[in-house]
């Protein structure tokens, strides 16, 4: 957000976690600087905020919705997001303004956070700063031990889980 670069491809599977738990975005080959424009084609349909699959327009606004259907992958321990709809269905979907349930044992809190990812005004979703404050307050919340975001934003350590 802060370097004016678009990712456009923000999901769990182009997330590297490193051995000291540090979360690593991947995979920039969609990766512009802040423009319109890009093959429909070849979008990632789920991952892609509306005015983006509409109109084509990118921003770290459109990487924020990306953002909440990470988090949903996250809490749902990987699941694919919009299960049992074709590419199609979710398109049509989420321009009418339907957005995901909460996945199961998912704290109320952090599916609101999904949800202000998900705003249909790209306006009125949290720059990227205030998404890593807010689920930093919520993990340690929940007991998490370790905490997001800190100093530099773009490397966030992820919280150490008690084992199953």
């Amino acid at each position: 957000e802060s370097k004016k670069l678009v990712h456009r491809d923000l999901a769990a599977r182009n997330i590297l976690i490193s051995e000291d738990l540090v979360a690593k975005v991947s995979d920039f080959g969609l990766a512009k600087a802040e423009r319109k424009g890009l093959d429909a084609s070849r979008l990632p349909v789920k991952w892609t905020a509306p005015e983006a699959l509409k109109h084509g327009k990118f921003s770290s606004k459109s990487d924020v919705w990306s953002f909440g259907v990470l988090l949903w992958e996250v809490f749902s321990y990987g699941r694919a997001p919009y299960p049992k709809m074709s590419l199609k269905e979710v398109s049509e979907a989420v321009e009418k303004g339907y957005r995901m349930e909460p996945p199961e044992g998912c704290p109320g809190p952090i599916h609101a956070l999904m949800g202000s990812c998900w705003e249909a005004e790209p306006a009125r979703r949290p720059p990227f700063r205030k998404l890593a404050e807010k689920l930093a307050r919520e993990l340690r919340s929940a007991g998490a031990s370790a905490p997001v975001g800190g100093q530099d934003a773009d490397s966030c350590p992820l919280p150490r889980g008690q084992e199953p």
